[in-house]
């Protein structure tokens, strides 16, 4: 079976789809103000990769941001996958995999010591994606909320 969805990277005017895909992620509405400001910063960063992925109709159907930092204790660029979200009716197509596969294919000419995701506890098919994607669950994340 061809592979007809297309990936590219995000622009400015992707903004509302986004929207609705991290509302769907979340199972919530996002304040639409604050998630504009994050999505023009996201687009300005240096280290920042947002990929969307199109399905035949052009409509968006998924999409991954991944922000990079240089880290003292890893001795260089870190990128952590932020937001990795295809909906529900394109799952199960391949398209979480491409993402990241584009992903690495960025990645691999530089000097990368790592890709880091963090996944929500309760979201066991993601766990076993990222696994399945070759990630290895490393460490425990503790969060103070405010």
């Amino acid at each position: 079976m061809p592979f007809n969805f297309k990936i590219r990277p995000a622009l400015l005017e992707d903004e509302k789809a986004v929207l609705e895909l991290v509302n769907e992620l979340e199972n919530r509405d996002s304040d639409p103000q604050i998630f504009a400001q994050i999505w023009r910063e996201y687009l300005a960063h240096t280290h920042t990769y947002v990929w969307v992925t199109e399905n035949p109709k052009n409509q968006i159907v998924g999409f991954l941001s991944v922000i990079g930092q240089n880290l003292l204790h890893h001795e260089g660029m870190v990128y952590e996958i932020q937001e990795l979200m295809v909906t529900a009716s394109c799952q199960g197509k391949g398209l979480g995999r491409k993402l990241i596969e584009a992903l690495k294919n960025e990645l691999k000419e530089k000097d990368v010591k790592s890709i880091e995701v963090t996944s929500n506890k309760r979201r066991k098919e993601a766990h076993a994606f990222y696994e399945a994607m070759g990630f290895t669950n490393s460490h425990e994340k503790f969060t103070i909320y405010f």
